[in-house]
């Protein structure tokens, strides 16, 4: 039996800007509130995930973080902002869309 399937990204004119790994990355930063916490539960680096963020900052022209340095006591950390938080609903509202459709695509 044959079904639908997609792979969905969202982009810019410039190209692509967020699909499913970023709005991972940025779901598990926002549970851990920290970069480093969001990178290891996906199983990538530190590095690697700043990498990411700065990338789509870049190409967005606004910060997806704010980011908190650490301190003798306890760490520093990672919140997402407005933009970052807008991104993972546009992500979910055009992605619940495209599910939508795909389950009501008779097969």
């Amino acid at each position: 039996m044959l079904k639908p399937a997609y792979k969905f990204w969202l982009e810019t004119k410039e190209g692509y800007i967020f699909g499913k790994g970023t709005f991972e990355l940025l779901q598990k930063i926002q549970e851990t509130k920290s970069i480093s916490g969001g990178a290891k539960a996906l199983g990538m680096s530190y590095r690697h995930a700043w990498g990411i963020i700065k990338e789509i900052e870049k190409r967005i022209g606004e910060p997806l973080l704010r980011t908190y340095k650490g301190g003798k006591i306890g760490g520093g950390g990672a919140e997402l902002t407005q933009t970052g938080k807008n991104l993972i609903k546009t992500y979910l509202r055009y992605k619940n869309e495209f599910d939508q459709i795909c389950r009501t695509v008779p097969t």
